[in-house]
């Protein structure tokens, strides 16, 4: 029963997605429809080259725009999709041109802010990257838990004991800000381990298990980093309490393929600390 409604909601999402594509093919037609009436409508050329963006037909959206502007149509919307599209056909240097002109007359426009920090981390540019995803984070007017990730995934990229301890205090900011998000304290233990900092990781990931209500991975989690510390006794305590914890779940739950895979992985980890 549970594997036919995981079917049927996979079918759902499938069909939405196809439903949503397959209505903006249609608003396209009837704007190049409208467009053939009216060929010198700016307007009519960037109602469709929005639709075009949002049709992730970056090309078509930009050969839109450029009509439109040569047709006399400008302003903020249209420059800033001009800019994402050059993004998604990784034109860089041309969508970093416009962002640049975008900021100097809004330089708190957190659209703008994030896709340069995204072009320069595309550019392996973390430094750049990392401190434009912190004034998104600033100006935002509601931050969002992957507004801290992005930051602190950038400051960890740039491979520098600042830039590690900037990364974890960013995370550490956004917990405070916004509440126990496990992706926050999940990333926190994921680059203590990185770094080797065992025990950091190891006291991050016990807070992982206090807030979870499901708690079988995060045991799990927490036996991997005891191992790393050869703590192999306290990695068995943690493989019984993770097995404890699956086996406290639902049927319905513990039979699904999902579930099934965890648990021949957990019956694997045991195991080995037995040899």
């Amino acid at each position: 029963m549970r594997l036919k409604s995981l079917f049927i909601l996979s079918f759902l999402f499938f069909s939405i997605c196809t439903n949503a594509h397959g209505d903006l093919h249609k608003r396209i037609l009837k704007v190049t429809e409208e467009i053939k009436k009216n060929p010198d409508s700016a307007n009519l050329y960037f109602k469709r080259g929005k639709l075009y963006y949002q049709h992730s037909n970056y090309t078509n959206s930009l050969k839109d725009f450029d009509a439109s502007k040569t047709l006399g149509f400008n302003n903020f919307e249209q420059d800033l999709l001009v800019a994402k599209s050059n993004y998604h056909l990784n034109k860089f240097r041309e969508s970093k041109i416009i962002i640049k002109n975008i900021l100097r007359d809004r330089p708190e426009n957190v659209d703008a802010l994030r896709l340069l920090a995204d072009i320069y981390f595309k550019k392996k540019k973390f430094k750049k990257s990392a401190k434009l995803y912190q004034s998104v984070i600033q100006y935002s007017k509601k931050t969002r838990p992957e507004h801290y990730l992005y930051a602190s995934k950038a400051w960890f990229a740039t491979n520098s004991k600042s830039g590690f301890e900037f990364s974890q205090q960013i995370l550490i900011e956004g917990i405070e800000k916004l509440g126990d998000v496990i992706v926050l304290y999940d990333k926190l233990v994921s680059n203590y381990v990185d770094i080797k900092d065992f025990d950091s990781a190891l006291r991050f990931q016990s807070k992982v298990i206090e807030i979870s209500n499901r708690k079988e991975r995060a045991y799990l989690k927490l036996a991997n980093i005891q191992i790393q510390q050869e703590k192999f006794k306290e990695a068995e305590i943690s493989i019984e309490k993770s097995e404890a914890s699956y086996k406290k779940l639902p049927h319905r739950i513990r039979n699904t393929k999902f579930m099934k895979e965890f648990y021949s992985e957990l019956q694997s980890k045991k195991l080995s600390l037995k040899k």
